[in-house]
Protein backbone atom coordinates (compact mmCIF):
# COMPACT_ATOMS: atom_id res chain seq x y z
CA UNK A 1 0.00 0.00 0.00
CA UNK A 2 1.30 3.48 -0.84
CA UNK A 3 1.81 6.25 1.67
CA UNK A 4 -1.39 7.91 0.42
CA UNK A 5 -3.34 4.70 0.98
CA UNK A 6 -1.74 4.21 4.41
CA UNK A 7 -2.62 7.80 5.32
CA UNK A 8 -6.23 7.21 4.30
CA UNK A 9 -6.39 3.91 6.23
CA UNK A 10 -4.98 5.45 9.42
CA UNK A 11 -6.51 8.93 9.32
CA UNK A 12 -3.03 10.44 9.41
CA UNK A 13 -1.45 12.60 6.76
CA UNK A 14 1.42 11.40 4.58
CA UNK A 15 3.53 14.08 6.28
CA UNK A 16 2.71 12.63 9.72
CA UNK A 17 3.59 9.10 8.60
CA UNK A 18 6.96 10.35 7.33
CA UNK A 19 7.45 12.32 10.57
CA UNK A 20 6.67 9.26 12.71
CA UNK A 21 9.26 7.30 10.74
CA UNK A 22 11.82 10.14 10.99
CA UNK A 23 11.56 10.39 14.80
CA UNK A 24 11.59 6.63 15.27
CA UNK A 25 7.98 6.25 16.32
CA UNK A 26 7.57 3.60 13.63
CA UNK A 27 10.20 1.43 12.00
CA UNK A 28 11.63 2.47 8.65
CA UNK A 29 9.15 1.46 5.98
CA UNK A 30 10.42 -0.76 3.15
CA UNK A 31 10.71 0.95 -0.22
CA UNK A 32 10.16 -0.20 -3.76
CA UNK A 33 11.45 2.08 -6.48
CA UNK A 34 12.08 4.79 -3.88
CA UNK A 35 8.44 4.73 -2.69
CA UNK A 36 7.35 3.56 0.75
CA UNK A 37 5.38 0.33 0.69
CA UNK A 38 3.25 -0.27 3.78
CA UNK A 39 2.49 -3.91 4.40
CA UNK A 40 0.22 -5.59 6.93
CA UNK A 41 2.97 -5.62 9.58
CA UNK A 42 3.63 -1.88 9.26
CA UNK A 43 -0.07 -1.05 9.29
CA UNK A 44 -0.73 -3.21 12.35
CA UNK A 45 2.07 -1.45 14.25
CA UNK A 46 0.91 2.03 13.14
CA UNK A 47 -2.56 1.22 14.46
CA UNK A 48 -0.99 0.08 17.75
CA UNK A 49 0.94 3.36 18.00
CA UNK A 50 -2.30 5.25 17.33
CA UNK A 51 -4.01 3.30 20.13
CA UNK A 52 -1.21 4.31 22.50
CA UNK A 53 -1.45 7.94 21.35
CA UNK A 54 -5.22 7.78 21.81
CA UNK A 55 -4.71 6.83 25.44
CA UNK A 56 -2.51 9.85 25.99
CA UNK A 57 0.82 8.03 26.05
CA UNK A 58 3.59 10.51 25.36
CA UNK A 59 5.57 10.41 22.15
CA UNK A 60 8.70 9.92 24.27
CA UNK A 61 7.26 6.80 25.94
CA UNK A 62 6.14 5.39 22.58
CA UNK A 63 9.62 6.04 21.19
CA UNK A 64 11.09 4.19 24.17
CA UNK A 65 8.71 1.27 23.56
CA UNK A 66 9.79 1.17 19.89
CA UNK A 67 13.47 1.33 20.89
CA UNK A 68 12.99 -1.60 23.26
CA UNK A 69 11.05 -3.53 20.61
CA UNK A 70 13.95 -3.13 18.19
CA UNK A 71 16.22 -4.86 20.72
CA UNK A 72 14.34 -8.07 19.99
CA UNK A 73 12.77 -10.62 22.25
CA UNK A 74 15.46 -10.47 24.93
CA UNK A 75 14.39 -10.90 28.55
CA UNK A 76 15.44 -7.30 29.31
CA UNK A 77 13.49 -5.89 26.35
CA UNK A 78 10.38 -7.88 27.16
CA UNK A 79 10.50 -6.94 30.85
CA UNK A 80 11.10 -3.24 30.08
CA UNK A 81 8.27 -3.10 27.53
CA UNK A 82 5.96 -4.83 29.98
CA UNK A 83 6.92 -2.38 32.73
CA UNK A 84 6.37 0.63 30.46
CA UNK A 85 2.92 -0.60 29.43
CA UNK A 86 2.05 -1.52 33.03
CA UNK A 87 2.88 2.02 34.21
CA UNK A 88 0.71 3.48 31.47
CA UNK A 89 -2.15 1.08 32.25
CA UNK A 90 -1.98 2.14 35.92
CA UNK A 91 -2.20 5.79 34.83
CA UNK A 92 -5.21 4.97 32.65
CA UNK A 93 -6.91 3.19 35.55
CA UNK A 94 -6.48 6.34 37.68
CA UNK A 95 -7.98 8.40 34.87
CA UNK A 96 -10.88 5.97 34.61
CA UNK A 97 -11.66 6.39 38.32
CA UNK A 98 -11.59 10.18 37.93
CA UNK A 99 -13.79 10.05 34.83
CA UNK A 100 -16.23 7.69 36.54
CA UNK A 101 -16.52 10.09 39.48
CA UNK A 102 -17.12 12.96 37.08
CA UNK A 103 -19.83 11.04 35.23
CA UNK A 104 -21.58 10.29 38.54
CA UNK A 105 -21.53 14.02 39.38
CA UNK A 106 -22.83 14.94 35.92
CA UNK A 107 -25.64 12.39 36.23
CA UNK A 108 -26.59 13.94 39.58
CA UNK A 109 -26.74 17.40 37.98
CA UNK A 110 -28.78 16.11 35.06
CA UNK A 111 -31.26 14.49 37.45
CA UNK A 112 -31.49 17.72 39.43
CA UNK A 113 -32.21 19.80 36.34
CA UNK A 114 -34.75 17.33 35.02
CA UNK A 115 -36.55 17.26 38.37
CA UNK A 116 -36.86 21.05 38.29
CA UNK A 117 -37.70 21.33 34.61
CA UNK A 118 -39.44 18.15 33.50
CA UNK A 119 -39.12 17.45 29.79
CA UNK A 120 -42.89 17.81 29.32
CA UNK A 121 -42.91 21.20 30.97
CA UNK A 122 -44.58 24.01 29.08
CA UNK A 123 -41.60 26.18 30.02
CA UNK A 124 -39.33 24.70 27.35
CA UNK A 125 -35.63 24.16 27.74
CA UNK A 126 -34.39 27.76 27.96
CA UNK A 127 -33.66 28.83 31.53
CA UNK A 128 -35.39 32.14 32.24
CA UNK A 129 -35.85 33.12 28.61
CA UNK A 130 -39.51 32.18 28.35
CA UNK A 131 -40.70 33.54 31.68
CA UNK A 132 -40.62 30.25 33.59
CA UNK A 133 -38.85 30.21 36.91
CA UNK A 134 -37.47 27.25 38.84
CA UNK A 135 -39.70 25.53 41.38
CA UNK A 136 -36.95 25.72 44.00
CA UNK A 137 -33.59 27.39 44.31
CA UNK A 138 -30.72 25.31 43.03
CA UNK A 139 -28.62 25.10 46.20
CA UNK A 140 -26.54 22.21 44.88
CA UNK A 141 -25.40 24.48 42.06
CA UNK A 142 -23.14 26.57 44.25
CA UNK A 143 -19.49 25.69 43.86
CA UNK A 144 -16.86 26.49 46.44
CA UNK A 145 -14.96 29.62 45.59
CA UNK A 146 -11.21 29.43 45.10
CA UNK A 147 -8.60 32.06 44.69
CA UNK A 148 -7.82 32.58 41.05
CA UNK A 149 -4.68 30.78 39.95
CA UNK A 150 -2.44 32.46 37.41
CA UNK A 151 -2.93 30.85 34.03
CA UNK A 152 0.10 29.72 32.13
CA UNK A 153 -0.42 30.45 28.47
CA UNK A 154 2.58 28.38 27.41
CA UNK A 155 0.91 25.08 28.22
CA UNK A 156 -2.65 25.71 27.10
CA UNK A 157 -3.97 23.34 24.43
CA UNK A 158 -4.16 26.16 21.88
CA UNK A 159 -0.45 26.89 22.31
CA UNK A 160 0.75 23.29 21.98
CA UNK A 161 1.36 21.78 18.57
CA UNK A 162 0.14 18.27 18.01
CA UNK A 163 1.09 15.73 15.44
CA UNK A 164 -1.81 13.34 15.02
Amino acid sequence: MTIAEAALATGLTAYTLRYYEQIGLIDPVPRRGGQRVYGETEMRFIHFVLKLRGTGMSMRDIQEYVRLRRLGETPESIRSRGDLLARHAAYLREQLVDLTDTIVRLDEKIALYRSIYPENSSCGSGLGRDGCSPQAPIAAEAAPTRAAEPASTADTPSKRRKHA
